[in-house]
C-alpha cells in the first residue's frame, strides 16, 4: 500500500507534468496564431474587468477576439483557455478527453486577433510562471490587496507577484492601472511599457465622475461620465460605485489603445451584463431584493459591496456577511475591521461562519441553514438583502432560499 506521503508526491508529480504538457500545447497555438494578447490580474475585480473588456472589444472585432471562461485563470486554467476549453475539470477523468484533443486543438483551433486572459495568484510563483509562456501586449492590474495571504504570507510578497504581469510587458506594452488603488499607484512608477491610468479619486488618464447607481424595478442601473482621454455618458446595466465602474474604466483604456471607436465603446459597456453571484440584482422573497456578491470575498470587495448596499434606497438595508478566506495572520482584525464598515454603513448585519463572529453582528448564526431560516422570517417588503461571503461558505444556498 501506497503511504500518504507519497501518494501526495505522485499527485504532485502528475500536476507537474499536465501543467508542462499543457503549457506546450498552448505555447503551439500562440506561436502559430500569434494574437494580441490583453492579460488581466489583481486582487479584486479581474473577472468584471476581463468580462467588460472582452464586451467592448467584440464590438470592433467581432469573431477575432476570444476570452477565458468562468475560472480558467490557474497554471492549467490558462493554457485550457488559450486552447478554446470553457470548462474547469472537477474530476480527474475529465482531464482524459483534454489530453488526448489538446494537441489537435494547437493546430486547427481558429486564429483570433485578440485573447483576453484571466490570470489568478493563489501562491508565489503563479503569475511568473504563466508569463514564461504568456507575453502580454496588454496589462491590467485591477488593485492589489490582501487576498490569499495564508499562502503568500507577507504583502510584499502579493506586490511581487501582481507586479510580475507588468514585467512580462516589453517597450512596445501598455500597462492599464487602477491609479485609486495605493499599492498599484506605487507599482506604476517606472517601468519601459507605456502607461494607462484609471481612477474614481485621482487625476489621471481616465476618471469616473457624476456616479448615480440605483435599483429600479429589479433591475441595476448606473450612471456616469468618463473624462480625461475620452469624454463618454454612460449608462450601464450594472451596479456599482466602485467595483463595476473600476471594470468598465479598464475596459475604455484596453479600447482607447486597440482604437475602438468611442461610439463602440460605448455601446459595448451598455450592453454589459453582470456575471453570475457577482452583484447580481434578484427578486427576494416577501417582495425584498437580493444583491447576490456570493462568488468570493476579501476586504477590498467587502468593503466595495457595502459601500453599494448603503447608497442604495430602501426600507431596510440587511448585510448577510460570512467567512472571509485565506488571509492568515490578518484574519480576525480584517473581519473586526469590515465589522466596523458594516455597523457604520448599515443598521443590521447577519454574521455567519467560525470568523464571521467577529463582525459582531446583530444577529450571528455558525452555519448557513439556520440564518436562512431567520432571514425568511425576517426580510420584508422593501427590504435590500446584500450577501456576501469567501466561495468555500457556499451561500448561494441562501440566494437560493431567498431569491423568488
Amino acid at each position: 500500500m501506497i503511504s500518504k506521503h507519497n501518494r501526495d508526491k505522485i499527485i504532485i508529480m502528475l500536476k507537474k507534468i499536465l501543467q508542462s504538457y499543457l503549457k506546450f500545447w498552448a505555447t503551439r497555438y500562440l506561436a502559430r496564431v500569434n494574437p494580441k494578447i490583453i492579460a488581466v490580474t489583481g486582487s479584486v475585480g479581474k473577472t468584471s474587468a476581463k468580462e467588460a473588456i472582452y464586451t467592448v472589444l467584440k464590438y470592433r472585432f467581432s469573431h477575432k477576439v476570444r476570452k477565458s471562461s468562468g475560472n480558467l485563470n490557474t497554471e492549467t486554467g490558462v493554457p485550457m483557455a488559450i486552447l478554446g476549453y470553457t470548462n474547469s475539470v472537477k474530476k480527474a477523468l475529465q482531464w482524459l478527453p483534454i489530453i488526448f484533443t489538446a494537441p489537435a486543438r494547437s493546430l486547427t483551433l481558429a486564429p483570433v486577433d485578440y485573447l483576453v486572459l484571466e490570470l489568478a495568484a493563489d501562491k508565489p510563483g503563479d503569475i511568473k510562471y504563466l508569463t514564461t509562456f504568456i507575453k502580454p501586449n496588454i496589462a491590467v492590474l485591477t488593485a492589489i490587496g490582501p487576498t490569499h495571504l495564508q499562502a503568500f504570507k507577507e504583502m510584499d510578497a502579493i506586490i511581487e507577484e501582481k507586479s510580475a504581469l507588468l514585467w512580462a510587458l516589453d517597450s512596445s506594452g501598455w500597462a492599464v492601472m487602477n491609479i485609486d488603488n495605493e499599492l498599484v499607484r506605487k507599482v506604476s512608477y517606472g517601468g519601459r511599457y507605456h502607461k494607462m491610468g484609471y481612477a474614481i479619486g485621482q487625476k489621471t488618464d481616465l476618471v469616473a465622475r457624476d456616479i448615480q447607481t440605483k435599483i429600479e424595478n429589479n433591475q441595476p442601473k448606473t450612471r456616469f461620465k468618463i473624462t480625461g482621454k475620452v469624454d463618454l455618458s454612460i449608462e450601464s446595466q450594472t451596479l456599482g460605485l466602485e467595483a463595476n465602474i473600476y471594470a468598465m474604466l479598464a475596459a475604455v483604456g484596453v479600447g482607447k489603445i486597440l482604437e475602438v471607436p468611442e461610439a463602440q465603446i460605448k455601446k459595448g459597456l451598455e450592453n454589459l451584463q453582470p456575471e453570475k453571484h457577482r452583484m447580481n440584482v434578484l427578486a427576494g422573497k416577501n417582495g425584498s431584493i437580493i444583491i447576490d456578491d456570493c462568488y468570493n470575498a476579501n476586504p477590498l470587495s467587502m468593503a466595495a459591496a457595502l459601500k453599494v448596499l448603503a447608497s442604495l434606497g430602501g426600507r431596510r438595508k440587511i448585510a448577510v456577511l460570512g467567512d472571509m478566506k485565506e488571509l492568515g495572520k490578518i484574519s480576525s482584525e480584517s473581519h473586526r475591521q469590515i465589522g466596523k464598515t458594516a455597523h457604520k454603513l448599515v443598521k443590521h448585519v447577519v454574521a455567519i461562519g467560525p470568523l464571521g463572529r467577529n463582525y459582531h453582528g446583530q444577529k450571528y448564526f455558525k452555519s448557513n441553514a439556520p440564518a436562512i431560516e431567520y432571514l425568511l422570517k425576517e426580510v420584508r417588503s422593501g427590504d435590500i438583502l446584500l450577501i456576501k461571503a469567501s466561495r468555500s461558505m457556499g451561500f448561494e444556498q441562501i440566494v437560493k432560499a431567498l431569491k423568488l
